[in-house]
């Protein structure tokens, strides 16, 4: 992989039937949908993806079906991160054998890491063990260490693959703003999270992409491409009529409302999350969703 990784990378959703079964062949079409779609990269599995309820294995195998569907159309970013630096280096060894272009991890999160020099020999490792570039993921919450600003740009000057920041901390725009204004130049770029309703004021803080999920990954590289072009009227026009749809996805539960927009997008069979199944939406719930839908059909590209 040559060049900066910079644009919109789609976060693949994992597809489960009822019983919670991973359905292989649905995940290999979904890449394949996401690179149709113009995604600037891929990303898999990370939060949006379930990763807490795949085992080490599907996820093993799950790169090598990422990067088989991909063919190098577009780059892959493997998410390594694991309960234990022990979990996440056997993840990232099998990811750089399947042929990833990048990693993405945060660091264990089942026994959080307070010790600074842990977290820099976490990151040190995961990144001689990958041998690609990595993505440093800032997360607050359950999930998230809450990095400052200022070590995760020491983080990045320290180890040479270190190249890139996933800034996910809340008020968003104000630490991707704080980030990008240490002007490290160990950091080749800081994307934006799942706040992707605020795509437009990100690039314009100077974000070199957005990394969310994949439901609507057309009309978020769109946006993207637009403000690339200097269009930021076209690009407010579109992320204005996504407002609509996510308006309608906040009164379904989270995933399900993602995986339902793939299921009426033909992507996807089932909107079942794994140890969760399916949610069934009513009837208020499905006009709201296909209203959102129609808002954005001039935009689709598939």
């Amino acid at each position: 992989m040559a060049g900066v990784l910079r644009g919109y990378f789609a976060i693949a959703l994992t597809p489960f039937n009822e019983k919670g079964d991973l359905l292989w062949d649905e995940l290999a079409d979904e890449f394949d949908w996401i690179v149709r779609a113009g995604a600037h990269g891929v990303v898999w599995p990370v939060n949006n993806s379930e990763q807490m309820v795949l085992s080490a294995s599907e996820r093993i195998k799950g790169y090598e079906v990422m990067v088989q569907a991909v063919a190098g159309r577009i780059p892959t970013m493997a998410g390594v991160a694991d309960t234990s630096k022990a979990g996440a280096l056997e993840l990232t060894e099998a990811a750089a054998k399947a042929g990833v272009d990048a990693t993405i991890a945060v660091p264990p999160w089942s026994v959080k890491m307070s010790d600074p020099a842990l977290i820099e020999d976490f990151y040190r490792d995961v990144a001689d063990v990958g041998g690609v570039p990595m993505c440093i993921q800032n997360l607050g919450g359950q999930m998230g260490s809450n990095l400052t600003s200022a070590f995760v740009a020491e983080l990045c000057e320290r180890i040479s693959l270190a190249e890139y920041v996933k800034e996910e901390r809340d008020p968003h725009g104000t630490w991707v703003s704080e980030l990008i204004g240490l002007n490290s130049p160990a950091i080749r770029g800081v994307f934006t999270g799942g706040h992707r309703l605020g795509m437009v004021a990100s690039y314009k803080r100077g974000a070199c992409g957005c990394i969310a999920s994949a439901d609507m990954t057309d009309i978020c590289a769109q946006i993207w491409e637009r403000m690339e072009a200097g269009d930021e009227e076209g690009a407010r026009r579109i992320q204005d009529a996504e407002a609509v749809l996510r308006r309608a996805m906040g009164d379904i539960p989270y995933l399900a409302n993602l995986k339902e927009v793939l299921v009426r997008r033909g992507v996807f069979s089932s909107n079942s999350r794994r140890s969760l199944g399916p949610y069934k939406l009513d009837a208020s719930h499905a006009e709201e969703l296909e209203h959102g839908l129609q808002a954005l059909a001039p935009y689709f590209r598939l």
